[in-house]
């Protein structure tokens, strides 16, 4: 393997397991304010994001590649209501599929097709975490402060 991919592999594996934090941290904010539904759901999410790096991770390991182990970064960040979550949460997603684009990119010029084959799936669940969080960060903005839309909002990721 190209060495200069297997370093992208490492940077995109602390990437998504800053990511997959950021997500848990959220999820702990979401549900000291009571929101419970959207807490869990952002839980799911640092669980997803758990396990693409631990596919990267086994990718490298099955190569015989040297694993970098990723520095969690601290989460600095303030909001005023949970669409600032979301909108922290969106834009942290919209970063990891840069960089996966940016990667399959770099591996379809070097002819390493394996590795591109390991990252396109993640192009497609990307794109959709993308598109959910987008919609849901609409929503949340008409909801603003009014508290029982907010709880309608959060009681739709329990049903």
């Amino acid at each position: 393997m190209n060495p200069e991919i297997a370093e992208k592999l490492n940077s995109q594996i602390s990437l998504e397991f800053n990511t997959a934090f950021l997500f848990l941290s959220l999820s702990v904010q979401l549900k000291d304010y009571g929101m419970r539904g959207a807490g869990g759901w952002m839980r799911a999410l640092y669980h997803d994001a758990c396990e693409q790096s631990l596919h990267i991770l086994d990718y490298l390991v099955l190569h015989h590649i040297p694993v970098v182990m990723p520095t969690i970064s601290p989460i600095d960040y303030s909001w005023e209501s949970p669409s600032d979550l979301f909108r922290l949460a969106r834009d942290r997603t919209a970063i990891v599929s840069d960089a996966i684009h940016r990667l399959v990119t770099f591996c379809r010029h070097n002819s390493d097709f394996s590795t591109e084959q390991l990252l396109l799936p993640r192009i497609h669940s990307q794109l959709l975490l993308e598109s959910r969080l987008a919609d849901m960060l609409c929503v949340l903005l008409r909801c603003g402060h009014d508290v029982s839309a907010l709880l309608l909002f959060d009681r739709s990721f329990r049903d």
